[in-house]
Order: structure tokens, then C-alpha cells, then sequence
């Protein structure tokens, strides 16, 4: 008896069942949280770069949260980057940094960024990037005498690139300027020849007197002693260098006239022993995962 009545209040007794949590809510591409990871990624990719321009977020094409565990997922970022005009060197911060206008034949960077997310820390796993310019003929509808993006390691690029550094070189009283990097360049054929570069230069050890006698001596400065910004512009057989801590430009008349209508940008050079790099624009960089 004492048996059947245990049964029935068993039987009487409710089934209660777990119920599984609800999953998260999908992340959306305007998120705060989406928008944080983006940062960190878009931070972890200048990082990574030691050649050309900053990247600045343009959008968030898509965002893909894989939960690990508690507090602690994989996220997936897919990225369109703009072009900035701050180079990688700059130490100018990336919210400060102008977006490369689309008459200047910017570039365009897709980006693939796999994170982890513990306890609310993101941390960057792999990257992987492709990097485009605008189309020439895209350029030429809107701004149909606009130089156009030339390969790095075209002959007239770098033989304005070494026409502008020897004109300098060959006037100042300074540190001799070396060549660390040419970092863009463009060309214009109508309605005139123009070529426009942008490239990094560092102080040397010597002065460009000294030079002359013996260049290969020549040393760049430690760091702390030659970060600069340079900014250099030929036209018309007349060169000037500007620094921006130091006011006015100075300007040095040429002694010959130029062979062309030349604009010459010096990058934010960090005197380290960098090797000198000729390398096209657009470029396909694959995943880095970290160590």
C-alpha cells in the first residue's frame, strides 16, 4: 500500500525541465560592440603594415560571433578600408588622419579578421588583406586631367624621385638626406607631363658637403635624433623643403631647368636602417596569424 501511494505522488509530481539558454542576439554591423572589434582589428592591421598609408574604417561588411564558452567567443570581421594620407611611419593617430580623396586615384583595402573576445578583451587571431586602387577609367569620368597611380618601379618615378633628392642634397647645408622609401606615385600626360611622388627620407651622419667625398659612409642618424617630416617640392627648376615645427619653407633655385612639372611629398621618415623599398601599390597580403 505505502508502495502504491509513493507511486501516485510520483506520478502527481511535475516535470520540470531545463530549459536551454536563448542564444545571443545576432550582432548587427552599427553595433557599439561591432564597432569596437573593427577598431581593434583596423589598429592590428596598420600595426602590421610597415610600407604606404594608415587605413581607415570605411564600413563593416559583416560580423559573425561563434561562441567557445562562457565569455568567450571567435569573432569574424569582414572590413572595407579607405586610404588615409598619414603614412604607416606617422605617429599621428589614425582619427586625425584625412581620408585620401578619390581624385587622388585612391586605394582600397578588404580585409578578412578573425578576434577573440575573453571575458570582454579582444585580441587579434589572423588577418588577411587585398588591397585595390580605383578604377583609372572610374578617375578619368570625374577628373579627366588628374594624374593617375603609377607602378613604384616605373623609370620616370624614380628618376624623379632621385632628381628631387639629389636638387636638395646638392643645395643644403644640412644633414645629407638618404632615400628610405617611395611610398606613391602618379602621373599626369595631359594637358601636361606631370609626376607626382610621395617617398620617406632620413638624416644622415653626414653633412652634404661631407657627401660628397665619400656617400657610402654615410650613416642614418639614430632614431631620436632624425624623426622628421620632410616635405619636398619641385617646380619649374626651383626645390623647397618645408618642416613643419620650423615655420616658413625654404626655397633653393635650381640652376637648370626641371625636365618636369614635379610635386614631391616627403614621408615622416623614422631613421632606422630600413632598406629601400620599390614595390607596386596594390598588393595581396595573406593571413598573419599571431605568434
Amino acid at each position: 500500500m505505502k508502495a502504491l501511494v509513493a507511486l501516485i505522488l510520483l506520478v502527481q509530481l511535475p516535470i520540470h525541465k531545463a530549459v536551454p539558454a536563448a542564444p545571443p542576439a545576432p550582432l548587427g554591423c552599427d553595433d557599439p560592440e561591432s564597432e569596437a572589434a573593427a577598431e581593434v582589428a583596423v589598429n592590428y592591421i596598420n600595426g602590421q603594415s610597415h610600407h604606404g598609408y594608415k587605413f581607415a574604417l570605411n564600413r563593416i561588411e559583416d560580423i559573425r560571433v561563434v561562441p567557445q564558452g562562457p565569455n568567450n567567443d571567435i569573432i569574424f570581421l569582414e572590413l572595407d578600408l579607405l586610404e588615409t594620407t598619414c603614412p604607416i611611419l606617422s605617429p599621428t593617430p589614425l582619427a586625425n588622419c584625412t581620408v585620401r580623396s578619390f581624385a587622388e586615384h585612391a586605394v582600397e583595402g578588404d580585409c578578412d579578421v578573425k578576434l577573440q573576445r575573453v571575458d570582454g578583451t579582444l585580441s587579434v587571431l589572423a588577418s588577411k588583406c587585398h588591397s585595390h586602387a580605383d578604377s583609372s577609367e572610374d578617375i578619368r569620368k570625374v577628373c579627366p586631367d588628374c594624374p593617375l597611380l603609377a607602378s613604384l618601379n616605373n623609370t620616370e618615378v624614380l628618376e624623379t624621385v632621385s632628381a628631387a633628392l639629389n636638387d636638395y642634397n646638392s643645395k643644403t647645408t644640412d644633414s645629407y638626406l638618404r632615400l628610405l622609401e617611395i611610398g606613391r606615385a602618379k602621373i599626369q600626360y595631359h594637358p601636361g607631363h606631370v609626376v607626382v611622388t610621395e617617398f620617406a627620407v632620413g638624416a644622415t651622419n653626414c653633412s652634404a658637403e661631407e657627401a660628397k667625398a665619400n656617400v657610402g659612409a654615410c650613416q642614418l642618424l639614430p632614431e631620436d635624433q632624425s624623426v622628421k617630416f620632410w616635405f619636398l617640392h619641385s617646380s619649374d627648376g626651383k626645390t623647397s623643403l618645408t618642416r613643419p615645427s620650423g615655420g616658413l619653407p625654404v626655397v633653393w633655385t635650381s640652376g637648370t631647368s626641371s625636365r618636369y612639372s614635379l610635386a614631391f611629398l616627403g614621408i615622416l621618415a623614422y631613421c632606422l636602417e630600413l632598406p629601400t623599398l620599390i614595390q607596386v601599390k596594390t598588393h595581396q597580403q595573406d593571413w598573419h596569424p599571431v605568434l
